[in-house]
């Protein structure tokens, strides 16, 4: 029987394991995961950014980033187009508008894993005490969670990473060349992200790990880019916009 060998980035993923169990908190209970859900609803669903009197969301790229397999909330971007209601824009100058809004877990000193941002704001809900989606949206008023929005148009390159995202691979090369062999690539624990591409009438969704050359990777180098052209944002922020 042959053996089996791990590819090289399973093997990176095993020895960092050992190195990260001081900083990364236990799976959640029961209880843990109801309040990581409404947080991720109140607070991180990129889906209410962009809210509209006619059209519950304006968005046309969305991203979220969450922590392995238990979905800690870390951060949340969604992209936009055009003007929205009540805005004293000329309306010629409306489709060229492309905005970014995003909600990110506070910072923590020395924190090598992104998951831990989101473990740590989900233990910090639970210890106030809060257990309905209202009590939640007070308590992540004293949170200091960002709330920053960025102009694509005027954003050092981003405009040509958006772009980029017609270069993401959607199908691992696995399935659709796949060439049996005896190694086999191990996935464990890894932080996860969705994206959403909408269009009208249509929707494009990528939901798993920063793999080489997926919409994931290029979600994260989409990131990185706007970083530096975030600015706080004086629209309502999402968790004391009530939804239902």
């Amino acid at each position: 029987m042959s053996h089996v060998v791990l590819a090289p980035v399973a093997s990176l993923l095993l020895g960092a394991l050992s190195s990260i169990h001081q900083e990364y908190e236990p799976p959640p209970s029961p209880a843990q995961a109801d309040i990581r859900a409404i947080v991720q609803q109140v607070a991180f669903d990129p889906k209410t950014y962009f809210p509209s009197q006619y059209v519950n969301d304006r968005s046309v790229v969305r991203i979220a980033y969450t922590g392995d397999d238990y979905g800690w909330p870390v951060y949340s971007i969604a992209i936009a187009e055009g003007c929205l209601d009540g805005e004293t824009v000329l309306r010629d100058n409306c489709a060229s508008r492309l905005r970014a809004r995003m909600v990110r877990a506070p910072a923590i000193p020395d924190t090598h894993r992104l998951r831990v941002l989101g473990a740590r704001l989900v233990a910090r809900v639970r210890e106030t005490g809060a257990r309905t989606a209202d009590e939640v949206r007070q308590t992540l008023n004293d949170m200091n969670l960002e709330w920053v929005e960025a102009d694509l148009q005027t954003c050092p390159g981003a405009l040509a990473i958006l772009a980029r995202s017609a270069e993401a691979v959607w199908v691992p090369d696995a399935i659709v060349n796949p060439t049996p062999d005896d190694n086999m690539s191990l996935v464990l624990h890894a932080d996860i992200i969705r994206v959403d591409f909408q269009q009208y009438a249509r929707m494009t969704t990528y939901n798993g790990w920063i793999a080489e050359r997926s919409p994931a990777a290029w979600a994260v180098e989409m990131a990185s880019t706007l970083e530096p052209c975030w600015r706080p944002s004086s629209d309502q922020p999402p968790w004391l916009r009530r939804t239902d």
